[in-house]
C-alpha cells in the first residue's frame, strides 16, 4: 500500500510540475507578445487560466497527501502518539473524505453536463468539461490519500493497544 501511495504521489508531482511549466511558459509568451511584439495573442491567456485551475485543484490534493496543508495543530500536537491523537486524525480524515465526495460527485456532474451540452472555450475551442474535470479528479485524490491515512492511523492504534496490553 505504501508503494502505491508513493507512486500516486510521485505521478501527481510530475503532473503538477508539467502544469506549472505550461502555466509559466504561457504567461511568459503572453508578456512577450504584449510588450515586445506589441501583438498579444489570446490563446496563452486561456492556457494560463485553465492550467491555474488544474494546479490549484491538484495542488490542494498534493499538499494534503504530503500532510503540509493549512491546519490548526494545537490539539493534534498535544495528543500526538496517543490513541486519542490517532482517533482525532481519523475524524479529520473522515471530514476530508466527505469533502472529497462532495467534490467528486459535484465535479463529476458539472464536468458531465459540460461534455453533454458542449460548452467550449472561446479561443481554444476545447470542451470545458476537460477543464472542470479537475474538481472530481482532485476529490478522488483527496479520498485516496485520506483512506490511506486512516489505514495508517488504525495500524498505529492497533500497535499502541498491543503495547499497552
Amino acid at each position: 500500500m505504501q508503494r502505491l501511495f508513493n507512486m500516486t504521489e510521485q505521478l501527481l508531482s510530475y503532473v503538477l510540475c508539467a502544469l506549472l511549466m505550461l502555466l509559466t511558459v504561457s504567461v511568459i509568451w503572453q508578456v512577450i507578445g504584449r510588450y515586445v511584439l506589441t501583438n498579444p495573442a489570446t490563446w496563452p491567456d486561456e492556457i494560463a487560466r485553465f492550467s491555474l485551475i488544474w494546479v490549484a485543484m491538484l495542488g490542494g490534493a498534493f499538499v494534503y497527501g504530503k500532510k503540509k496543508h493549512l491546519a490548526v495543530t494545537i490539539l493534534p500536537e498535544k495528543l500526538a502518539g496517543t490513541v486519542k491523537g490517532h482517533v482525532l486524525e481519523i475524524i479529520h480524515h473522515c471530514l476530508v473524505i466527505i469533502f472529497g465526495l462532495i467534490a467528486l460527485v459535484g465535479g463529476y456532474t458539472m464536468a458531465m453536463n459540460n461534455f453533454e451540452f458542449g460548452q467550449v472555450s472561446p479561443v481554444l475551442k476545447i470542451n470545458m468539461g476537460y477543464v472542470y474535470s479537475a474538481v472530481p479528479f482532485s476529490g478522488l485524490m483527496l479520498i485516496v490519500f485520506a483512506v490511506y491515512f486512516i489505514a495508517q492511523n488504525m495500524s498505529s492504534i492497533n500497535r499502541l493497544n498491543r503495547e499497552q496490553a
